[in-house]
């Protein structure tokens, strides 16, 4: 009904036939007859503004140009003003004949008619076109203008053109209307010029919308002559798990290869989320006709199998929805870090670390970061070539303290609808199996919480004190007989040995069999052991075993010096007697 009222509107726009044309009932041509079958120059008809050329065999004084006056007729000699509106070439050429006839001018006069110039073609367009309305298509020379030709004019077609019905409709005198259906596709797919038919004054075409998105019909309508000027910007609105929603423009480019697709939309939107849901995007279009299509798309296919048809091309006026995903994969997540549509790695993001890391708090993370020393935090490498990532930011808040739970970190993040989710990260995995998608990118707004263990196995502390995710360097504090004592900066996983040494060495009053270690566990305990030194051996949990972050090693006396400062304690006040004693005899001495 709504095509239909389309047409007659448009029809009353273009046409000088009337209310009783349209009375007549219209018939349906075939479209499988070719255009040239169809409309060959003989079935032209004449209109106000057509230039000819009337030959009239053997009479040259009867011959000559003309052109058809506004009201349709033709002014000749001798026979003045005689009609030919609506008349093929053909039929001109007979109702002339017989005029002279009438006239008893000429009898049974030999007479051609041949098209010049033809008038300027005036039609109108509705449906899937860009700029609908009545359009008067200019004339190239002589020939007549095609259906591409007003297509082009009102625009291009639009994303949502169905080229395989198209429709023109054209009133006939005395005949009715006649609807052509009309296969463009065909001229896309075959390059068959047939199908684009000429068009005439007063027709009225339709370009159907399609009732489903076909991607790869969306790419050749793309790259057809008609369609919509590429080298004009579009707007359109991203929404969901993007950067930047909103509405974007996609500008055009003289001569660009690049079209307006769903990854350029949401590239120009800041990229993608790590929480959006790649297999369930949708494209919501408005029609010419005011119904509103939605389009699904898996843009995993796109990033797995390089399909293609799922980067629709999009149309000024759409609307793009990432949603967000309802179940959290990592591996999609990680997919995400090589794609033209992933945010930008420089752009920094604010975010906060808390829990079990040596300097948390609220953090701007770019793509690069190294750690310093325990709690200190690290700085950039100046690289920027690494997106944001849990260990970049863990690196900044100074690295994991060596009570920290890495299998049982957590991302607390926002989605586009304000909602909170939680994201279980476990870099345990990272290290143990280098599944490099627990290393998840961060986005802005992320809180990273990394819980105390209650439990940690010494190869396991190993293993990540050696992470890239811990400190450069641990503090050690070596009291006692040693010639440093204090706290040593010891790389991690440094054994009890080098760091004796790193605190300068026994002194020559230490016991230099055993020192006594002192740590905290992750059970909020303190344990204290003694380790029975050996030098000579390697790395050994039970004589030289690695030693953790806040470690607290005492170095005793040796058990001659123990001895020695007994003595010095019980002789001590003896001799102060002594000395007391002998202080008169010393005073007499000095009477002598």
């Amino acid at each position: 009904m709504t095509s239909s009222l389309t047409f007659l509107i448009l029809t009353i726009l273009t046409c000088a036939q009337g209310a009783d044309a349209q009375k007549v009932p219209a018939t349906i041509v075939s479209p499988s007859i070719t255009a040239n079958a169809i409309y060959s120059e003989s079935d032209y008809l004449l209109g106000a503004g057509d230039r000819i050329r009337i030959e009239v065999f053997k009479l040259p004084q009867y011959s000559g140009e003309f052109e058809v006056s506004i009201n349709g007729s033709l002014n000749l000699p001798q026979i003045g003003s005689i009609s030919v509106r609506g008349m093929t070439l053909a039929g001109a050429a007979k109702a002339i004949a017989a005029r002279y006839s009438q006239a008893q001018i000429l009898r049974d006069a030999q007479i051609t008619i041949n098209l010049l110039v033809p008038r300027p073609v005036s039609i109108g367009i509705a449906g899937e076109i860009n700029r609908p309305g009545s359009y008067t298509v200019p004339l190239q020379g002589s020939r007549l203008p095609k259906l591409s030709d007003a297509v082009k004019l009102a625009g291009g077609i639009t994303q949502a053109a169905d080229l395989r019905n198209v429709q023109i409709r054209r009133f006939q005198n005395g005949k009715g209307q006649q609807v052509i259906a009309v296969d463009l596709w065909q001229l896309l797919e075959t390059g068959d010029s047939a199908n684009d038919l000429t068009i005439r004054d007063g027709d009225t075409i339709y370009i159907p919308t399609s009732e489903r998105i076909d991607p790869i019909a969306s790419a050749g309508l793309a790259d057809a002559s008609f369609a919509s000027d590429r080298t004009q910007p579009i707007k359109v609105a991203v929404l969901g798990e993007v950067r930047k929603p909103g509405t974007h423009a996609l500008s055009g480019e003289e001569k660009s290869s690049i079209l307006p697709t769903v990854t350029a939309a949401i590239e120009a939107a800041g990229g993608i989320e790590p929480l959006a849901d790649l297999e369930k995007i949708q494209i919501r279009r408005l029609t010419k006709l005011g119904s509103q299509q939605t389009i699904e798309i898996d843009l995993k296919q796109l990033l797995l199998a390089g399909d293609l048809r799922q980067d629709l091309i999009l149309q000024n006026g759409d609307t793009v929805i990432v949603p967000t995903a309802s179940d959290v994969n990592l591996a999609d997540i990680s997919l995400l870090r090589s794609t033209s549509f992933a945010p930008a790695e420089s752009e920094p993001l604010n975010i906060t670390i808390i829990g079990e890391v040596f300097r948390p708090g609220p953090y701007t993370v770019t793509g690069s970061a190294r750690t310093g020393e325990a709690g200190r935090p690290g700085g950039s490498d100046g690289g920027g070539s690494v997106p944001p990532t849990v260990t970049r930011a863990i690196q900044i808040a100074g690295g994991i303290k060596p009570l920290a739970n890495v299998r049982q970190i957590e991302i607390r993040r926002r989605t586009s609808d304000g909602l909170e989710r939680t994201l279980g990260i476990d870099l345990w995995k990272l290290l143990r199996e280098g599944d490099s998608s627990q290393d998840t990118i961060l986005q802005d707004g992320d809180t990273i919480f990394v819980p105390i263990a209650t439990a940690l196995a010494p190869e396991e502390a190993a293993d990540i004190a050696a992470a890239s995710f811990s400190p450069d360097t641990i503090g050690v504090n070596i009291v006692g007989e040693v010639r440093s004592p204090g706290v040593v900066e010891i790389p991690p996983n440094t054994p009890l040995n080098q760091a004796l040494f790193a605190a300068g060495g026994f002194t020559n009053e230490a016991s230099t069999g055993s020192v006594e270690l002192i740590r905290l566990n992750p059970n909020g305990t303190v344990s204290r052991r003694e380790i029975e030194i050996d030098f000579a051996g390697g790395l050994n949990e039970e004589t030289n075993p690695v030693l953790y972050n806040n470690d607290v090693i005492l170095v005793g006396r040796s058990t001659l010096s123990k001895l020695s400062d007994t003595l010095d304690t019980v002789l001590n006040p003896v001799g102060k007697f002594l000395t007391i004693f002998s202080t008169p005899f010393n005073l007499f001495r000095l009477f002598e």
